[in-house]
């Protein structure tokens, strides 16, 4: 499924960043690593001979796998560019590069590659930690029931299985719903059984469904396991992001009802924007056509 690991820098430390997890993961799928500068077409003079040096020196540090390309024009378009280029893209960037908010890695370049490259985009946050050694021990998934979230667990999986690493399956039953259909005026006690079963209901179908994809999975030999949750997905992902141990969470841009056609906006961003552990992010299949219709 990987085919091609292709990775943004500008030069900064910040943008560097990614290279351990760019690294192990185009090793751990033998396949090419490819490091690639966008220079504005603006620039001075200088800056392509510049940007080959770097390159040059960063693929001499990586080995034979590496692979360099200099490209010229808007950074968001030309990184989309070279995805659809090359074999089985997956994206590794920062989403901050020189001075914290370079051309290259500002907000709007990194919404502009998730919403419009088809291939997957994994992000770093520059407060990630332990990001040296690029390892990947658990990796979090957050599903909703639908096909659009399960869009991720293939990368998921391989990952997992690149990595030996664990999957952790997690589905948050929007109970926040219920009640917020309540009315202000206080409720008797038949209908306040009535919303206690309907959000025991939610809670239930949730586990159930947690428990037969992670089933499926074990039977394939993973290490599979679950956590249920209650409430607004965005707080309790990012909670559960603070209180265990993940390395990398793997999501879909988009899930059910269409929650968050573009990632920006979605749940997605919010953990993205105030989380910390790298995230993955994959773009259901046929969702780029539906974009550019509507």
């Amino acid at each position: 499924m990987i085919g091609t690991v292709i990775v943004p820098l500008d030069g900064s430390e910040l943008a560097a960043q990614v290279l351990p997890y760019a690294q192990a993961i185009a090793e751990k799928s033998n396949v090419p690593l490819q490091l690639v500068w966008v220079v504005p077409e603006d620039g001075p003079a200088s800056a392509k001979e510049e940007a080959q040096t770097y390159l040059r020196q960063q693929a001499d540090a990586i080995g034979a796998r590496a692979q360099i390309s200099v490209r010229m024009g808007h950074p968001g378009e030309q990184i989309v560019n070279a995805a659809d280029e090359a074999t089985g893209p997956l994206i590794v960037m920062a989403t901050h590069g020189r001075s914290g908010l370079s051309r290259l890695f500002s907000g709007s370049v990194a919404e502009h590659v998730v919403s419009e490259s088809g291939a997957p985009v994994f992000l770093i946050r520059h407060e990630t930690k332990d990001r040296q050694d690029g390892l990947v021990h658990t990796i979090a998934v957050p599903l909703d029931g639908s096909v659009y979230a399960e869009a991720a667990l293939p990368y998921a999986k391989e990952l997992a299985r690149d990595f030996d690493a664990e999957l952790l399956l997690v589905r948050v039953a929007e109970t926040s719903q219920v009640y917020s259909m309540m009315s202000p005026e206080p409720v008797g006690a038949a209908s306040a059984e009535a919303i206690n079963e309907v959000t025991e209901q939610l809670v239930s179908e949730t586990r159930e469904y947690l428990e037969t994809t992670a089933a499926a999975l074990r039977a394939e030999g993973f290490n599979v396991k679950t956590e249920a949750l209650e409430g607004f997905p965005a707080d309790q992902l990012m909670a559960l992001e603070r209180q265990l141990a993940v390395n990398v969470i793997v999501m879909a841009t988009h899930g059910r009802s269409g929650l968050g056609r573009i990632v920006f906006g979605s749940v997605a961003d919010r953990i993205l924007k105030n989380g910390t552990t790298p995230i993955l992010m994959i773009k259901p299949s046929g969702e780029i056509n539906e974009e550019k219709k509507g």
